[in-house]
C-alpha cells in the first residue's frame, strides 16, 4: 500500500538538482561523529523506503525535486512507516531531524524549495538512566592505570577530566593543544551543539595531569590535537571517541567492575557524586555538567533520592496504619 502512494508522488517539471557533492557535504557536517553517522544511516534508511534503493546523489536529487507538498506528504508516510514498525520514538525522531537537516543544508544552498519544518517530531520521554559507578569504584579504576607509561599519562589525564570537570568524550576528543592553558589552569572546549569553544576551570590536580601528558605528548605544536592515539598505525593523530570508549570500559574491568562503563556513565557519575556530596546544589551542578535545561538536572538529582521509592514507602506505611 505504501509503494502505491509513493508512486503517485511525482516530481515537479523542474531542472534536475546539482545535487551530486551534496551528499558528500552532508557526510561532512559539523557534528559529532556518532551524529553524523546516525544521520546518514537514516537518509540511506529513508531512501531504502521512498526509492528501494540506498541513498545516493541521485536519489537525493529525485526526493528535492518534489515540490514542498509532495516531500512532506512522502516524509509524513515515512514516519508512519517508522511507527508502524514500533521503533523508539527516539529513533524515529533522530530519522526526522537527518532529513530535515539534509534538506535544510539543500535549501541554503539553493538546491531545493522543500521546507519540512511543518513536520514534528514523536512526542517522548525516554528513560535516562543517571546511576553512575561510586566514588570507591573510580578510585579502583584510576589505580588500575599504569603511571609510568605514556599510556598511562595520557589515560590518567582523561580520567580526571571526566570525573573532576564531567566533559563528554567529543569534548575530550575535540580540544586541541592551545586549548590547554597550564598558567590559567583552564581547558577551552567545544560544548555539545555549541559552535565556538568556550573556558572551564581545573582543579590542581586535572591541571597537573595534563601538564604530565604534555610532556609525553608526540607533538606540541598549535593546531594539534591535545589528546592523541599512541598506536602504532595512527600515533599522534587525535583520539576517536571510539577509542576513548574502549579506555573506559577497558579500566572498569581492570578494577572488577562487573557493569558497563561508558564515558557518558562516568560524566553521570561525576554529576551524582558532586549532587550527593554537595546536598543537592542543582545550580553549580549545572555549571559542572553544562546542561542547558535545569530539568535535566532535576531528574539527576531525583533519582539519586530516590523519590518515587520514598513516596511509595510513604503510601505503604499509610496503608499499612504506620504514621
Amino acid at each position: 500500500m505504501v509503494e502505491i502512494i509513493i508512486q503517485k508522488i511525482a516530481p515537479v517539471s523542474v531542472p534536475a538538482v546539482a545535487s551530486d557533492n551534496l551528499w558528500a557535504e552532508f557526510g561532512q557536517l559539523k557534528i559529532a561523529d556518532s551524529t553524523r553517522k546516525q544521520y546518514v544511516k537514516a537518509i540511506d534508511n529513508f531512501c531504502q523506503f521512498a526509492y528501494n534503493g540506498s541513498a545516493t546523489p541521485e536519489t537525493i536529487s529525485e526526493f528535492l525535486a518534489l515540490d514542498r507538498y509532495a516531500a512532506i506528504e512522502m516524509v509524513l508516510m515515512y514516519r508512519r512507516y517508522s511507527i508502524d514498525k514500533n521503533l523508539a520514538p527516539s529513533t524515529i525522531n533522530v530519522r526526522l531531524a537527518a532529513i530535515k537537516s539534509l534538506v535544510d543544508m539543500a535549501r541554503k544552498l539553493g538546491k531545493t524549495t522543500v521546507d519540512l519544518s511543518d513536520i514534528e517530531s514523536i512526542p517522548s520521554e525516554s528513560y535516562r538512566d543517571t546511576r553512575g559507578i561510586s566514588v570507591e569504584q573510580f578510585r579502583s579504576m584510576l589505580e588500575a592505570i599504569d603511571p609510568s607509561t605514556p599510556i598511562g599519562v595520557r589515560d590518567y589525564s582523561i580520567m580526571l577530566l571526566f570525573w573532576g570537570n564531567a566533559l563528554r568524550r567529543g569534548e575530550i576528543a575535540s580540544a586541541n593543544i592551545e586549548d590547554f592553558l597550564p598558567q590559567q589552569q583552564k581547558l577551552m572546549i567545544l560544548g555539545k551543539g555549541k559552535r565556538a569553544k568556550v573556558a572551564i576551570d581545573l582543579t590542581d590536580s586535572v591541571s597537573c595531569a595534563l601538564e604530565g601528558w604534555v610532556n609525553f605528548h608526540p607533538c606540541s605544536a598549535p593546531g594539534q590535537p591535545l589528546i592523541t592515539s599512541l598506536s602504532h598505525n595512527c600515533y599522534g593523530a587525535r583520539i576517536a571517541g571510539d577509542s576513548i570508549y574502549r579506555i573506559v570500559q577497558g579500566y572498569a574491568e581492570a578494577a572488577g567492575i562487573d557493569r558497563r562503563v561508558s564515558p557518558h556513565r562516568l560524566r553521570h557519575s561525576s554529576i551524582t557524586a558532586f549532587l550527593d556530596a554537595s546536598d543537592g546544589n542543582i545550580r553549580a551542578a549545572q555549571a559542572l555538567s553544562r546542561h542547558s535545561q535545569m530539568n535535566t538536572l532535576t531528574l539527576y538529582d531525583d533519582r539519586r533520592k530516590q523519590q518515587q521509592k520514598v513516596a511509595s514507602g510513604v503510601l505503604e506505611g499509610l496503608l499499612a496504619g504506620r504514621d
